[in-house]
């Protein structure tokens, strides 16, 4: 089912780059998330001179992490505001995140996993800065308030351990080093 999720935002986001393209839309990929073999993919699109929207999607697929599941889908959609011009130099954006998680919290055996979903309200602070024509980098940290919902379940037995439970903290919550291409709308040479 949350693979399901995820391919189906994936493929939304897709198609609203393929419509945005003329209006200002580049495609990105969180290079610290892909080096720790963590899927990901970025759309930002320009919503007015100092303002775009961000969408991002990533998929955690790991069974294990030294014995321990870390399984999840996120979907983080964003506004940034650039003092400047929309995808340079400086921005402050505000999110509202979404997730889907089954993960072994380091405090627990590794035998007791929780599955649940959360939400996340937080802010962003990063730049950009040009590398090419058409390419860029994005640069940031973001943190906010989590708050989940989840049980707990022995892996050897199946059986819950905990039934629904919540908890909310705040917490540093994204970093990104990100690879950017700009469709339809390159640098000139200044």
């Amino acid at each position: 089912m949350r693979r399901k999720i995820a391919v189906s935002v994936f493929l939304f986001l897709a198609m609203c780059v393929a419509r945005l393209a003329a209006q200002g839309t580049a495609l990105k990929w969180n290079a610290l998330y892909w080096a720790v073999g963590v899927p990901n993919m970025s759309v930002e699109t320009r919503l007015g001179n100092r303002f775009t929207f961000n969408g991002d999607v990533v998929w955690s697929p790991w069974e294990s992490v030294k014995g321990r599941p870390m399984k999840g889908v996120q979907v983080i959609p964003e506004v940034r505001f650039y003092p400047k011009q929309a995808f340079r130099g400086f921005y402050a954006g505000a999110y509202v995140s979404y997730d889907w998680y089954e993960v072994s919290k380091w405090d627990h055996p590794k035998t007791d996993v929780q599955h649940g979903y959360g939400t996340c309200i937080g802010l962003t602070l990063g730049g950009q800065i040009d590398i090419a024509r058409r390419w860029g980098m994005d640069f940031y940290v973001g943190g906010g308030w989590h708050y989940g919902w989840y049980y707990g379940v022995d892996r050897t037995t199946g059986q819950h351990y905990a039934d629904w439970n919540a908890s909310g903290e705040w917490i540093p919550y994204k970093a990104g080093v990100t690879f950017v291409y700009r469709l339809g709308m390159g640098r000139k040479s200044e």
